[in-house]
């Protein structure tokens, strides 16, 4: 008898770490390629050119993001360590990218296999759905945009938390939960995941607990209120960027359910994936015909959930409730958020979705093993493949806008971005053409006409140049994350065409509004330097270094004015 239960505990032994050790291999399969990508899209404004991540201080981390508000000290912490150790080096934020991927992989096995413990199919379910989730191509965006990371943290210090208490581990179960939510906002659903998951193994937690979880929940909505200047949402919501802000609440709740039947439609069917699906990629509508049908399929499914609960259907009652709590925050229902949508929103929720699948490939393994077996491979192949394929268009901006240009072309943004791509690669002609779509899409696009400007002052035509890029300034306000750039464009046009007073004014008060703006010291120390002022050319280079230790134009004038001195 002895000998048999060893030989049974050992054959359990082996049995797990063969599952860890293939949920391992299949996350690094999917996603092994994105450690050679570069910094792409929001990198730049959340890496790249984050004082945050940069030049990193408690008081700034522990301070909202300048131009979106995000407060996410514990994602920008990461950052500013991989920044501090690897100088800027992408592929080494992309292997901690990786690496989490796989930590969130396992631990939503590891949390699957606790909370269906008391079921002889717990064990093949969990497997199955980590399986999917470790492949899954809605990810990419997620595990491929380093600024993706927040998604990775925000769900992996919740699924620790949840797995924690459920072991009765009660500080860390909410040390967790706290660092999850100074990850990301979404990870704010704990509380009514842990309530679900109770439900679903049939034992509540005495009722403090829950209390203390809502208590930890409170503190944090404080926190943020007063961070933020006494307000949740973001103060200046871009209608380029969600377009369902133009929208009164009624219409907007109905376009953003139509919107989540797109994310449906995505995990189903990850044929067309893209980065952008701000306006006008997704045709807003009022009209009843349009936004009736979503609003009743939605219906019917909170309905069908409700059912699964009181009818106790464990596994659909876990699944929908992750999937739905999974986007209670980001599906811009009960308020307008950032964009109208993104696929690293889907990172959580598919969670669900992948358990969803993994439940209806059981009922069919149930009856016919081999041929579940076969299916289960042969998705996870597919997915995996796509999921390399999707990779490599996250590889630059060069590949990733390209790529976007046929995933969504009736964006604005998208035009502007391959407008700008053309426009660093000195090809104006396709440039001009770009600009010109993305302004007939969104003609109060103050980004798109800036740099617009900027082409035809490439080009010699300083008067039209003049004429976009002031008009362009005049639309933008200070909050506007493209406000510096636009200011700073605008300073060196006006040094160009001579202009130099208007120049100095812009620049002084630019940098009096926005001191960490290394490219408006890099310009104004080169002001100074053609007036002859070089000890406040060279102060304004101290700085501009100090800021962007890389920047080419800065030191090329500290060596001139080296060699002449």
């Amino acid at each position: 008898m002895e000998r048999t239960l060893n030989s049974i505990l050992l054959s359990d032994t082996v049995r797990e770490r063969f599952c860890i050790g293939l949920l391992l291999v299949v996350a690094v399969f999917a996603y092994g390629n994105t450690i050679v990508n570069d910094f792409t899209n929001d990198d730049q404004l959340y890496v790249v050119n984050n004082p945050q991540v940069t030049h990193p201080t408690l008081r700034a981390l522990f301070s909202p993001n300048k131009f979106s508000l995000v407060f996410r000290p514990v994602t920008f912490g990461t950052f500013a360590l991989d920044w501090k150790i690897g100088q800027g080096f992408a592929p080494g934020f992309h292997v901690i990218n990786l690496v989490l991927h796989a930590i969130v992989t396992l631990l939503l096995y590891m949390l699957l296999q606790r909370l269906f413990q008391g079921s002889s199919r717990g064990n093949v379910l969990a497997l199955a759905a980590a399986l999917l989730f470790a492949v899954h191509p809605i990810h990419t965006e997620a595990v491929a945009s380093i600024s993706g990371r927040a998604e990775l943290l925000g769900a992996g210090f919740l699924i620790a938390g949840w797995l924690l208490h459920l072991d009765d581990r009660e500080v860390p179960a909410l040390t967790c939960f706290a660092l999850g939510l100074l990850s990301k906002e979404s990870a704010i659903v704990f509380l009514p995941l842990i309530m679900i998951g109770d439900y679903v193994i049939g034992h509540w937690k005495s009722a403090f607990r829950y209390l203390r979880a809502a208590g930890i929940t409170l503190l944090y909505l404080a926190v943020l209120w007063k961070v933020r200047g006494n307000h949740f949402g973001i103060l200046t919501l871009s209608v380029l960027d969600n377009p369902l802000i133009s929208l009164p609440a009624g219409p907007r709740i109905l376009n953003a359910l139509r919107v989540a039947w797109k994310y449906v439609g995505l995990q189903v069917y990850p044929a067309t994936l893209s980065a952008d699906y701000s306006y006008n990629q997704i045709p807003l509508y009022t009209a009843w015909r349009y936004t009736l049908p979503a609003a009743l399929a939605t219906i019917a499914v909170v309905g069908c959930w409700i059912w699964t609960v009181k009818t106790r259907r464990q596994g659909l009652v876990l699944a929908g409730g992750i999937y739905m709590a999974g986007f209670a925050v980001t599906a811009n229902v009960f308020m307008p958020i950032g964009t109208i949508m993104g696929e690293r929103l889907a990172y959580l929720p598919s969670a669900g979705f992948c358990l969803l699948v993994a439940l209806a490939w059981n009922w069919l393994r149930e009856r016919q093993r081999t041929l579940a077996f076969g299916v289960l491979a042969t998705l996870i192949i597919l997915l995996g493949v796509r999921t390399l394929v999707r990779n490599r268009d996250w590889k630059n901006n060069d590949t990733l806008y390209s790529a976007q240009l046929g995933n969504a072309p009736g964006s604005a943004k998208t035009h502007q971005n391959m407008a700008l791509l053309y426009l660093n690669h000195k090809q104006f002609d396709l440039s001009r053409k770009e600009f010109e779509t993305a302004l007939q899409i969104y003609p109060l696009g103050p980004r798109a006409l800036a740099y617009y400007g900027v082409l035809e002052a490439s080009q010699g035509n300083y008067q039209e140049a003049g004429r976009k890029m002031e008009k362009a300034f005049s639309m933008v306000s200070r909050e506007n994350p493209a406000y510096d750039e636009i200011a700073v464009n605008l300073a060196a046009l006006y040094m160009q065409t001579g202009h130099v007073d208007g120049a100095l004014d812009l620049l002084n008060r630019e940098i009096a509004e926005s001191p960490e703006y290394g490219p408006a010291w890099a310009n104004r120390a080169v002001l100074h330097y053609r007036r002859g002022e070089t000890a406040l050319a060279r102060a304004d280079i101290t700085t501009a270094l100090r800021l962007d230790p890389t920047n080419r134009q800065v030191q090329t004038l500290q060596q001139v004015i080296t060699r002449t001195n």
